[in-house]
């Protein structure tokens, strides 16, 4: 991104009515409580902060203070503080706003999904290849676990966009179809579809039961989505890779199976015996340090009844 030094930016009070929208925003959605609590600080105090914009023909586009600008036109404020800069590229423009909001607020992931392609096309366009995500990090001033996040929203549907969209404007209490939903289901379809292809052949149709579920409360926490990643790497403990296809399916078609219930049916117990496996090699390599020193009594009767219940788990098999 070519910098725009704000030091170049001049100070000017300018007609609110000669102000436009920058189109290239990302920003979608304004929530009418944060709009409320501005207004009646500007009613009150007047806009503390200029808004930036550069010059258009005779009139101004917004780079940054949207809400402030709306709140003045709502007030039908004659003029607003203003820092007018030097009018920037396309790519620029869009660049500015993401990182006067990465050091501020941080937009709604499908609000940065919707508008990273923009980005990427732009930055192909001026630099002759696409971004890699280093790139789009570096250049948005997102981390890069946000980039990474804010594409699996990307290369969703329209469909589930519009979801997603319609969903966001429900106060954040309400919404139930979350970001973080999809997400979740994304990363545990992708896994799947690595490890085992053959159970997705339509991945539509199974991102279509998997929400049907979800609504109907058969997946009653998102987080329930790891397991389906975990049942797709049966073969990393173990477990019937047979099996684990067979429930997959299941749980990928239209019925009332769960994510919990497919799980249990093939590779809890696998997934069980590792963690299990893992505490017992961690706690061999330190009783030796353990053995040259007194015992607390009560780390001498916890070691007892562990000793005992080997001892049956071990007759039993």
């Amino acid at each position: 991104m070519s910098p725009i030094s704000a030091t170049d930016a001049r100070l000017h009070n300018i007609p609110v009515n000669r102000i436009d929208r920058n189109p290239e925003n990302p920003r979608i959605y304004f929530r009418q409580g944060e709009l409320d609590q501005l207004l009646e600080s500007i009613r009150l105090y007047g806009v503390q902060v200029p808004i930036s914009v550069y010059k258009d023909g005779k009139r101004y586009v917004l780079i940054d203070g949207e809400r402030r600008w709306r709140c003045c036109l709502k007030l039908n404020k004659a003029t607003i503080p203003a820092l007018v800069q030097a009018r920037p590229s396309a790519l620029d423009n869009l660049l500015l706003m993401f990182n006067i909001h990465s050091l501020r607020e941080q937009w709604d992931l499908l609000t940065i999904a919707l508008k990273l392609p923009r980005v990427i096309q732009l930055h192909e366009k001026q630099h002759g290849k696409p971004p890699n995500e280093r790139e789009l990090s570096e250049q948005t001033g997102l981390a890069r676990a946000t980039v990474r996040r804010s594409k699996l929203l990307m290369e969703l549907p329209q469909q589930y966009k519009d979801l997603l969209l319609k969903e966001l404007h429900a106060p954040k209490s309400k919404q139930r179809l979350t970001e973080d939903f999809f997400i979740e289901m994304e990363r545990a379809l992708t896994t799947v579809a690595r490890a085992m292809p053959e159970v997705i052949p339509d991945r539509d149709a199974a991102r279509q039961a998997l929400l049907d579920k979800y609504r109907d409360n058969v997946i009653s926490d998102m987080v329930d989505f790891r397991d389906l990643a975990r049942i797709a790497r049966a073969e990393n403990v173990e477990a019937d890779p047979d099996k684990a296809k067979s429930v997959l399916r299941r749980v990928l078609a239209p019925n009332s199976y769960s994510i919990a219930a497919a799980y249990a049916d093939s590779v809890s117990g696998a997934y069980e015996e590792r963690d299990i496996l893992t505490r017992v090699q961690w706690l061999a390599e330190h009783l030796d340090s353990v053995a040259r020193r007194d015992l607390d009594p009560d780390l001498r009767k916890a070691l007892l009844v562990l000793m005992a219940r080997l001892r049956h788990l071990l007759r039993e098999r």
